[in-house]
Formats: structure tokens, sequence, C-alpha cells
């Protein structure tokens, strides 16, 4: 009987050994190749590598629900800027934004990543980081002339083009 007990334990113990390296090799194989490979960032073409340059037309600061931002009974100006973007490979974006009134210059440094890219217009999402801020901006980019507009949040649409 004491060898019976022995015999069915280890053989429970077997079964659920084998069970338990069994389910280990049941894994998902594209799981493991996610987890390995890492997502691989779509780039702009060459194309539409190069500097990208806009005027920004002065215009009252909004506050978070689109009003105009009052400060002592005042609202608050924004001075023209001369916005200067640089996309690079490897989806580096830089900035470099000229006051128009004072020609102060800021620089900000960040990535890019295509939103979508239809037969004729490419959406692009830049996200900047310096001088205190992280401007996020849209790019909608006309294939065919690489003219298009430069969008930010509570910010006026800016005309912007392919400069080189």
């Amino acid at each position: 009987m004491r060898n019976i007990t022995h015999y069915l334990t280890l053989l429970f113990l077997a079964i659920f050994i084998l069970t338990g390296c069994n389910s280990e090799n049941n894994k998902n194989p594209k799981s493991e190749k996610e987890e390995i490979q890492p997502k691989q960032k779509i780039e702009l073409s060459d194309d539409f590598l190069g500097n990208y340059h806009g005027i920004q037309e002065s215009y009252f600061m909004k506050n978070q629900y689109g009003d105009d931002m009052i400060i002592a009974g005042n609202k608050v100006p924004v001075p023209s800027s001369d916005f200067k973007f640089l996309l690079k490979e490897n989806n580096v974006a830089s900035l470099q934004q000229t006051n128009l009134e004072d020609n102060q210059r800021y620089y900000y440094d960040g990535s890019y990543k295509i939103i979508s890219d239809e037969s004729d217009l490419i959406k692009v999402e830049i996200s900047l980081n310096g001088q205190g801020s992280s401007p996020t901006y849209i790019f909608e980019i006309n294939k065919s002339d690489k003219k298009g507009k430069c969008i930010g949040k509570n910010e006026p649409v800016i005309n912007i083009s392919k400069i080189n």
C-alpha cells in the first residue's frame, strides 16, 4: 500500500511538472518576438526632411477654454514670431522661434511621428521641449508643393513651407 502511495505521488508530481513545462513551450511565439524586437518608428522620406518656415502673426493668448486670457483687466498679447522647424532623420525635430519685436530666440528639441500618410497630404505630430515649455504642433504638409499648415494648441494656424 505504501508503494502505491509513493508511486501515485510521484506520478502526480511528474504530471504537474510536465504540464508546467509544456505551458512554457506553448507561449505565443509572436509575443516573444515583439518583446525582443522594439517597434520601428516610421520616418519621413528624404523629400520631407529639412527646414520648414512660417510666420505667426501676433495674437492674444487664450486660456484652456479658448477664451482670451485676461490679467489685471488686460488681454495678454503674444508678439509675432518667426518659426523655423527642422525635421531630421531618426524622428528628430527642432525649432528656432524668433520674437519679431525684440529678436530674442528660443530653441526647442524633440521628436516627430507620422500621424497619417495619404496620397496628397501627410500629417506629422511634433513634440518639443525647451525654454520652460513643451509645445506640440501638427504639420499638415501638401505632398506636391511641400507647403501646409502648422497647428498649435490655442494658437493661430501658421502657414509653413519647406525651404530646403
